[in-house]
């Protein structure tokens, strides 16, 4: 794996680090959506996917559809991916079929209105390119991405207010 702190600290002052980034960026967003497509493409592999996950996503989703399960960290943790009214989810439960974390990835039209009326008043200018929401508990966190005709933009609202975590150039 590249030690990325040592291709920063060579790269910092020239165009090569904004390409590095870039590159970085690119190839997170390739590793997401293939995951995707794996988990919703792929022959299923036999998993020994724990009871209790199963039955904690059936009465927390019924209308959970085409889900996959994936088994992480020897069986320490599960991964279920399924469509919940037409929006891509991802639950993540424990080994005893807690869930742990829920991510949701979709379209403006689904933003609730106090964190688009919150994000429209800074960035009223820029367009939405798509939305992740991180549910952990009963905090709720939305990752919008935003662009214009030179940035693409990262803002995270959460129970904190808003901020802006990432801004990348367009080339």
């Amino acid at each position: 794996m590249f030690n990325f702190v040592i291709i920063k600290e060579i790269a910092m002052n020239s165009t090569i680090y904004s390409s590095l980034k870039k590159i970085c960026a690119s190839l997170v967003l390739a590793g997401t959506i293939s995951s995707f497509a794996l988990a919703s493409t792929s022959p299923s592999k036999k998993t020994d996917v724990s009871e209790r996950a199963k039955k904690a996503l059936s009465s927390q989703f019924p209308k959970a559809e085409s889900i996959k399960w994936i088994e992480n960290k020897n069986g320490q943790s599960y991964t279920a991916y399924f469509w919940l009214y037409d929006v891509k989810t991802v639950a993540n439960y424990d080994s005893n079929g807690e869930l742990v974390s829920i991510l949701r990835y979709y379209h403006e039209d689904r933003l609730p209105m106090d964190a688009m009326t919150l994000l429209k008043s800074k960035y009223a200018d820029k367009s939405i390119a798509g939305i992740t929401e991180l549910t952990v508990g009963d905090d709720v966190s939305y990752y919008i991405k935003l662009e214009d005709n030179a940035h693409w933009y990262t803002v995270k609202i959460s129970g904190n207010g808003m901020e802006q975590t990432e801004k990348l150039n367009k080339q």
